[in-house]
């Protein structure tokens, strides 16, 4: 089971992440905003706020910031581990492309990515056949998706060739 602190993150974002791994088969215990203690050790660890975070040191394999929401002046953010940023710009290690219809998109690894430290995932575009009805819903795919390729997961279920429709 791996241990994932969210820092922010709505319900949305956290219900739209919990779907994606019960697809993908990714066993996870999560520890929000106010049960993430300093001193442990996660597995992975998600910044996803727009509000003031300030004075955090998290130890975590990996590290996802979303960098359409986090506001780094004047915060004390302290990061240990792999650091992967996402969010729609295109100078992020995972962005999207091709939205269509709230219907489709392209998951796009811009970067190398370290694989459960024994490998790497290469960049790479996957289409992605997933009903999502707003940004946080795409947050939340982009980290599930590369939670679950690091992870080993398949995600064939997730293509554009296979109709798939997460229900809320």
């Amino acid at each position: 089971m791996k241990k994932i602190a969210i820092i922010g993150g709505s319900k949305t974002f956290h219900s739209y992440l919990l779907k994606i791994f019960k697809l993908t088969d990714v066993q996870a215990k999560f520890f929000t905003r106010y049960a993430v203690k300093n001193e442990n050790h996660y597995d992975y660890v998600i910044f996803d706020s727009s509000s003031n975070i300030k004075d955090v040191l998290i130890n975590g394999n990996y590290c996802f910031i979303n960098m359409d929401l986090i506001n780094f002046k004047d915060n004390n953010i302290n990061i240990y581990g792999n650091l992967i940023t996402y969010g729609l710009g295109g100078k992020n290690t995972i962005t999207v492309s091709s939205m269509e219809d709230n219907n489709s998109f392209v998951y796009c690894l811009q970067r190398d990515v370290n694989h459960n430290a024994v490998g790497i995932l290469e960049p790479e575009e996957i289409p992605v056949n997933m009903a999502f009805s707003n940004d946080e819903e795409i947050y939340a795919a982009m980290v599930g998706i590369t939670i679950s390729l690091i992870e080993g997961k398949d995600i064939s279920c997730l293509s554009k060739g296979r109709k798939l429709t997460v229900l809320s």
